[in-house]
């Protein structure tokens, strides 16, 4: 180092919690007065606020409003309810007993949509379950109560009614 003499530029901030300063302006303000070399941040506790929302939400966080809106409840946890494991089993079973008695081609598309729950259930995916079991439609419930496949007639009920 020559003739040359370096200068080190040492910046200290320290921001209590309540503090409302925005971070990256506060960096560009610094740095727009001489540049920086390095910038190292040793610590940050907390930044902004922390909101855990699990499911919908109209409005999260102080000052905020939600008015006149609609939700519609989709993947909301309702169908975890529904003993996949036990559906399973109730599907098989109603899926036979339907093949043994569909006589048009809407008793086959039912079938099919049993098959495609049955698989979908078989994987753990609640919400598409339901929507195979939607399709499948009455007949498919009809059959469920008759041969006494509560948990799959249940299902297909909830799937029936919008759930």
């Amino acid at each position: 180092m020559t003739g040359e003499s370096r200068r080190a530029r040492i910046v200290i901030v320290e921001l209590s919690e309540n503090d409302t300063t925005n971070i990256s302006e506060l960096i560009h303000e610094i740095s727009s007065r001489a540049p920086l070399g390095a910038l190292i941040i040793q610590e940050v506790k907390h930044m902004g606020d922390t909101y855990n929302v699990s499911g919908q939400a109209g409005n999260v966080g102080p000052d905020g409003s939600a008015e006149g809106n609609y939700f519609h409840q989709r993947g909301s946890g309702s169908e975890s309810s529904v003993d996949l494991a036990q559906l399973v089993i109730q599907l098989k079973s109603l899926r036979s007993a339907m093949k043994s008695e569909a006589s048009t081609p809407e008793h086959d598309m039912s079938v099919g949509s049993i098959a495609q729950a049955e698989v979908t259930a078989s994987q753990g995916d609640a919400e598409n379950t339901l929507s195979h079991l939607k399709s499948a439609g009455e007949w498919a419930l009809k059959v469920a109560r008759r041969i006494g496949v509560e948990v799959a007639a249940l299902a297909i009920a909830h799937s029936l009614a919008g759930g």
